[in-house]
């Protein structure tokens, strides 16, 4: 018995929890799907004109080929990729968007510059996880913050995952590491079986470092609109609370 166990042990263990994730997949895609709440284009959420700044929409990559692999593989509901500068200072943004149970959480936390960045050559020089930020009193839910060179650029960058309206959290320096099936699992103890959630990726980066940027009136106008969408840091229900 004991070498049938150290034999077979782990890989029927392996195949159960396989069978289990698929189930649970299959049992979570039947419950209800939420209505999205973005009722407008991305483009119309964030300022398209600041005065004194040079405000420019971007595609998804230099190349036409390479926007449209990027549509594919993103499988995205809407998207804004804006550029503002203003003498030296300068940041982007860019939101993606995907609705109610278009895409796993774990796809999605797969195409956050710790992973993409990295595999296209990018070096993660420094690191801090959930960094709480405010903007004109408003606090921001935590941010994952790096930043990120090749050759000689250097990107200084914020970025969030925002799932059901709130942060999906990056645990420490293992971020983007665990298996598919250590992901599913991880998905349905946070989430249950509700996984048809809205989903939000924003990422804001600036070639100098961000400190000076958030006293710019500029960039503070960017990022109330930002909080407003789905940033702002959500307040306990009080109801909920007092029971």
């Amino acid at each position: 018995m004991m070498k049938w166990m150290k034999r077979w042990g782990i890989p029927v263990a392996a195949v159960l929890v396989v069978v289990a994730g698929a189930i649970l997949q299959v049992v979570a895609k039947m419950q209800p799907v939420p209505e999205s709440s973005l009722k407008q284009p991305l483009k119309e959420l964030i300022p398209l004109d600041i005065a004194g700044w040079t405000v420019e929409d971007m595609d998804l990559g230099p190349t036409e080929s390479v926007t449209q692999r990027s549509h594919d593989l993103l499988n995205l509901d809407d998207f804004v990729h804006r550029s503002y500068k203003r003498g030296d200072k300068s940041f982007t943004v860019y939101i993606a968007y995907w609705k109610p149970g278009k895409m796993p959480v774990r796809l999605v936390n797969q195409h956050t510059p710790d992973r993409c960045w990295s595999e296209a050559g990018w070096t993660c020089t420094d690191r801090k996880w959930n960094v709480e930020k405010t903007v004109d009193g408003v606090a921001l839910q935590p941010g994952q913050w790096g930043i990120y060179e090749l050759e000689s650029f250097k990107n200084h960058t914020y970025f969030w995952h925002i799932v059901g309206g709130k942060v999906h959290w990056y645990g420490g320096e293992r971020i983007n590491t665990k298996s598919s099936i250590t992901s599913i699992w991880e998905d349905f103890t946070k989430y249950g079986l509700n996984v048809h959630r809205e989903q939000f990726f924003i990422r804001v980066v600036s070639a100098e470092p961000m400190d000076d940027l958030w006293d710019e009136p500029g960039f503070k106008l960017v990022m109330k609109d930002l909080a407003e969408l789905c940033l702002a840091q959500i307040e306990p229900d009080a109801n909920l609370a007092a029971k």
